[in-house]
């Protein structure tokens, strides 16, 4: 079926952009376990957070490493590749953080400077090629998440977060929040108070990007690939017409049953703002790369998927899931967007985005998994327990 692509493209039959989705949908159905990959973990706690081609991970114990996943350290008889830490911060560090380290991000600009968040209260930004902290900020509370946006060009602002918070990647002005009360809080920075709350029992038919009719489970090359709706929102934001999203944010116009709401104050109480969209805390919140959607995960074990230009519940049906309530998950999504990889226990699972159904179950880990980053340069899913590293990569790959 590869050849027949390859041919198809080479006769001008397959547009360049069908064709590198289908084989980037290939590779991600080839996911499976490595077994020439080892990472040797100087962490003795927990890790709970995972960034980039230079893998960045935080700690229960307090520190944070950073790993080259491409060049290994040394190699077990010539077949494993281990990759040792090349970088290390931990509490013994002049400036390295007394508790748990709740999040760990990268600069998106460069890997000179990463950020890391604790439950020690303080927020450090630092120096990748000296090891020192370039500047702190003291938080008045434990730091559960840490965010800085990917696109902005404007502004250098961290987030930090109760529960999870993330920044939107179509606008740089907003950010959306999770709390340990159910509710998912969309914020303009350039103002006080949030502007939208989402509910889960507000939802509108037809929105979301149907599954393929006549998909065939066998093949994995449609049963990634988006449905026409959802390349509709593509072109339309490739077009810029997705602008009126970034100008219903500003106006903060709030779609309603038949009519639009204007609020003259945002900040102010009322029904909406005690709209919840889990039944108890957010655990977990990840935006596709196209900005359109936006996932949450909560301590109800569900998974959802939220119409970004609406606000809506699109009422995606996840398969049954079992998630853990304790602490802040970090999900991961495919570039496409097609699959949503999220930790279940001691197992990872990914699910297709808009069908809901399981696509691939990866078990490898002996303890409940934290935190999972996919990498859409190498097309590899890194999980992490509470203990060790484990990569689930492309067979293609090296």
């Amino acid at each position: 079926m590869w050849c027949e692509a390859v041919r198809r493209r080479e006769r001008g039959e397959l547009g360049a952009r069908r064709f590198e989705t289908a084989a980037r949908a290939r590779r991600t159905a080839s996911l499976a376990l490595s077994n020439r990959k080892e990472f040797a973990t100087p962490h003795n706690g927990a890790v709970n957070s995972l960034q980039r081609r230079y893998l960045l991970s935080g700690a229960s114990d307090g520190s944070a490493a950073i790993f080259d996943v491409q060049n290994a350290t040394e190699y077990e008889a010539e077949l494993i590749a281990k990759h040792r830490s090349i970088l290390i911060v931990d509490k013994q560090h002049e400036n390295g953080h007394k508790f748990a380290v709740s999040m760990a991000v990268w600069y998106p600009v460069d890997t000179g400077l990463f950020v890391t968040a604790s439950f020690d209260h303080y927020v450090k930004v630092w120096d990748t090629n000296s090891t020192q902290v370039v500047m702190d900020f003291k938080m008045p509370g434990k730091v559960y998440s840490a965010a800085m946006s990917p696109i902005a060009t404007t502004h250098m602002l961290i987030a930090t977060g109760s529960a999870d918070v993330q920044w939107s990647t179509s606008s740089e002005w907003i950010l959306m929040s999770g709390g340990c009360d159910g509710a998912i809080r969309f914020w303009d920075i350039r103002r006080a108070g949030c502007f939208l709350v989402l509910d889960q029992s507000r939802s509108q038919l037809g929105r979301r990007p149907p599954f393929l009719e006549g998909t065939s489970d066998k093949d994995p090359l449609n049963s990634l690939q988006p449905s026409s709706s959802s390349k509709i929102y593509s072109a339309q934001q490739r077009t810029g017409k997705s602008k009126k999203q970034s100008h219903k944010l500003h106006k903060n116009q709030i779609p309603g049953h038949g009519h639009i709401q204007q609020r003259l104050h945002p900040g102010l109480s009322s029904s909406q703002n005690r709209a919840t969209a889990h039944y108890g805390a957010v655990t977990g919140l990840r935006t596709t790369t196209d900005g359109m959607y936006l996932l949450s995960s909560g301590s109800d074990s569900r998974l959802r998927l939220w119409d970004i230009d609406s606000g809506c519940n699109t009422l995606v049906n996840f398969e049954a899931m079992r998630l853990q309530t304790s602490k802040p998950l970090q999900l991961a999504v495919t570039e496409d967007p097609s699959l949503v990889f999220i930790p279940c226990m001691a197992s990872i699972k990914a699910y297709n985005l808009w069908s809901g159904m399981t696509f691939q179950t990866f078990r490898g880990h002996y303890e409940p998994v934290n935190c999972c980053y996919y990498s859409a340069q190498e097309q590899e899913d890194d999980g992490k327990r509470q203990t060790d590293f484990v990569v689930d990569e492309d067979n293609w790959s090296d």
